[in-house]
């Protein structure tokens, strides 16, 4: 299984301290970041608080760093388009957007009772 990263559910694991590649392997998923949603992270350094931009910071580190995520294209749509196109054709998307989350069968996001990733099948 392949998991696809959102930029909103990168920065908020970073800021709670969730190892969100670690716990995404220890569900079985390959974890696949878009080109896109790092470029999305370099811009939005520039336009948030010191605490926000500390913990894109650190994403960067942790994506760049990490040699088994792979780095893939979407394509010519926005972004956010893109994973739900790919999460109706069956991907697993890590994300906390609204839209994306109810457009699609299989996501992963963020339980705020545990502090921990929660894996959700329609």
């Amino acid at each position: 299984m392949e998991v696809i990263l959102d930029t909103n559910f990168i920065i908020s694991c970073v800021k709670r301290k969730i190892d969100f590649i670690g716990r995404l392997r220890e569900e079985g998923f390959k974890v696949l970041i878009p080109k896109e949603v790092i470029d999305e992270l370099k811009d939005l350094r520039f336009n948030v608080r010191r605490e926000e931009k500390t913990a894109i910071e650190l994403a960067l580190q942790i994506l760049d760093s990490n040699e088994e995520i792979r780095k893939m294209k979407l394509g010519n749509k926005k972004v956010d388009e893109s994973l739900i196109e790919m999460g109706k054709k069956g991907a697993y998307i890590a994300t906390l957007d609204r839209t994306i989350k109810r457009s699609i069968p299989n996501r992963v996001i963020i339980s705020d009772a545990k502090n921990d990733i929660l894996v959700e099948r329609d």
